[in-house]
């Protein structure tokens, strides 16, 4: 080896640059509420910003983005950075808590009165948060599976992603206790018409303007938002302490109506929905064609 090449500096390839600027993210997040938690600020303007939320948010976006910086090009690699994304961001909620424990920071909500002096307790409370950490990865594992899938279907990739983030956002809010009507400006309806505008603006400029590339794509879209809304329905029925529009599981019949909502919902309404969304996108496609001269 040269010695130049000995002293050269490393040099970081985008891809881990990406994962650097995403985790920073999350610590900042967990620190920010921290700070503004002790200072007096109110838990339901700091409870907005949720690490939870953020890393499934970021999970979607990593797994959206990555490819193009030369990361999780096969679906093997999506675990250890979804190990990663889970262990950070436990991590920081435990480093959280133990100074609020600690130091008896009584306006924060990483712990409780009844963590102060008391070992046992914050050492429980603390494992909790250990234990989190398995449910993470599952949940960050599968919406970045969904997320890298799109990119078979490369135009999709964008749609798909904020569908994805408008179905987190909404369901956050809602688990938060705002209002249904406040929290209904989330509507991933809206997003999923928004991105039939944007597939039929892009598709032609980028030779997939053809009409059965189109349909497919409007196909996958449909789908791909039911999906989401989906797994959205599976975690209010087994997370029954958050109350949110897609599922309320005090009704009863639970497996059959999540099968009902897996069959009519996803497979029937995303069908359904694609279809809207290929004849919108295929208006656009025609009304933005240029003209000949």
């Amino acid at each position: 080896m040269s010695p130049e090449s000995e002293g050269a500096p490393s040099v970081r390839s985008p891809y881990v640059m990406l994962l650097y600027r995403v985790l920073f993210v999350l610590a900042a997040l967990v620190l920010a509420r921290l700070v503004l938690e002790a200072a007096g600020a109110p838990w339901d303007a700091t409870r907005y910003l949720s690490s939870n939320a953020a890393l499934f948010l970021i999970a979607i976006y990593l797994a959206a983005v990555a490819p193009l910086r030369g990361g999780i090009q096969k679906f093997h690699q999506i675990f250890l950075p979804a190990l990663i994304l889970s262990v950070w961001t436990a991590a920081w909620v435990i480093l959280a808590t133990l100074v609020s424990a600690l130091f008896r920071l009584k306006g924060s909500h990483f712990a409780t009165p009844a963590d102060y002096g008391n070992w046992g307790h914050l050492g429980g409370h603390i494992a909790g948060h250990v234990i989190e950490v398995g449910v993470f990865f599952l949940l960050t594992v599968i919406l970045m599976a969904l997320t890298h899938l799109l990119w078979r279907w490369p135009l999709t990739v964008g749609p798909g992603a904020m569908l994805g983030a408008l179905v987190i956002i909404r369901y956050s809010v809602e688990a938060m206790g705002v209002e249904a009507g406040r929290a209904a400006a989330w509507s991933s309806t809206v997003g999923v018409l928004l991105a039939a505008f944007y597939l039929g603006g892009i598709a032609p400029r980028l030779g997939e303007g053809g009409e059965k590339r189109l349909f497919v794509n409007s196909l996958v879209i449909g789908w791909a938002w039911r999906v989401w809304v989906f797994l959205a329905t599976l975690l209010s029925a087994f997370v029954p302490f958050y109350k949110t529009h897609f599922f309320d599981p005090s009704q009863g019949r639970v497996a059959v109506r999540l099968l009902q909502s897996f069959g009519g919902g996803v497979i029937v309404e995303g069908f359904i929905w694609g279809v809207i969304v290929w004849a919108i996108a295929r208006w656009i496609a025609r009304a933005t064609r240029p003209s000949e001269a």
